[in-house]
């Protein structure tokens, strides 16, 4: 399965070679219109001769991963995280560090022993380290280096019957629904960008969007789900089974509110359920192509992912089967 060949390889922000590689894999059983520019973006182009309609379609490869930054005197490790990650869901997650997939265990100190302050007191990574079964700062200082990449160690599964769960779902979703898109063809010229450095302030699209300069962008990515256990019931705003999310806004900027209708519409024209928000909160690449391509129409369609910022991430089947089925006949039409 494609999905669980892209979130089983690791592809922490800046080291995304692994990933890459695979996804590279895959556009070349199909196509020769592949390029891989100088910060690691892969751009697949499908050209059309009876239009000048440049959309780009964008989604990032990278997963948020740690770095070690340092050695303790008992031979474990200490780290900082790439990208924004849920400290709290760190302590006792199993990793792979490196390029040798050196084995770990994130660590923190026992319960038994923490007082009443530490118990209540929210966790940050000055309070955890990565055991690598070291007795010293020499042995561990011959198996790991400084600056080497950490990523979970969990495998993608199915879910009961209806789910997908796995790391790097954010956004090896995304990922997954492209690669099925370019094997359409389509009446626009059409750009698929695979972005590194998503997870780090969407460097990537920055340089893969001033080269291409679409007319249209269309954001592929996941949103968080708001309908975890004890929930208010306000705040369930984004379920999954629910469909794609299509948001007017995220962040501190807007998306193209004809083209947000346009793809509405062409969802309630084929019975595809969808979920309005006002509001993402995080902008995604949304800023990086505003700044980088201009007078570019943006828009967004955005899987939910419940748990999107912890090592493990749970998705519908039936969302992602919707968001493929809403994009290729939304492009199809342009």
């Amino acid at each position: 399965m494609l999905l669980e060949k892209f979130c089983n390889s690791a592809g922490p922000s800046g080291n995304e070679n692994e990933t890459r590689k695979i996804i590279m894999n895959e556009l070349g059983a199909f196509t020769e219109n592949i390029d891989v520019d100088r910060m690691g973006n892969i751009i697949v182009y499908k050209n059309s001769s009876s239009s000048s309609l440049k959309v780009m379609v964008v989604s990032h490869m990278d997963e948020f991963s740690l770095i070690i930054t340092g050695y303790n005197g008992d031979g474990t490790l200490r780290f900082l995280p790439v990208g924004y990650v849920d400290k709290n869901s760190l302590p006792c997650k199993t990793v792979r560090i490196g390029n040798k997939e050196i084995p770990g265990v994130i660590g923190i100190k026992p319960i038994h022993l923490q007082n009443r302050m530490e118990v209540n007191k929210s966790l940050s990574c000055e309070n955890m380290c990565i055991d690598i079964g070291a007795f010293s700062e020499e042995e561990c200082k011959k198996i790991v280096s400084l600056g080497d990449l950490v990523v979970f160690d969990n495998k993608f599964s199915q879910f009961g019957n209806e789910f997908f769960e796995g790391k790097a779902l954010n956004d090896r979703i995304g990922c997954s629904i492209l690669v099925e898109l370019l094997k359409e063809n389509y009446k626009c010229n059409l750009y698929g960008v695979f972005n590194v450095q998503g997870r780090i302030g969407q460097r990537g699209i920055y340089a893969a969007a001033y080269n291409i300069k679409p007319d249209v962008a269309i954001i592929l990515d996941t949103v968080n789900g708001t309908d975890e256990f004890e929930t208010p019931d306000c705040s369930r705003t984004i379920k999954l089974k629910e469909g794609p999310v299509i948001p007017f806004k995220g962040g501190e900027s807007i998306f193209d509110r004809g083209i947000v209708k346009s793809i509405r519409n062409q969802a309630a024209n084929m019975d595809i359920p969808y979920q309005k928000t006002g509001d993402t909160q995080k902008e995604g690449e949304l800023k990086a192509v505003n700044l980088a391509a201009e007078s570019c129409k943006i828009s967004a369609v955005l899987v939910p992912c419940r748990y999107m910022n912890s090592n493990i991430s749970l998705c519908s089947k039936d969302d992602c089967h919707n968001t493929f089925n809403l994009l290729k006949n939304y492009l199809k039409k342009l």
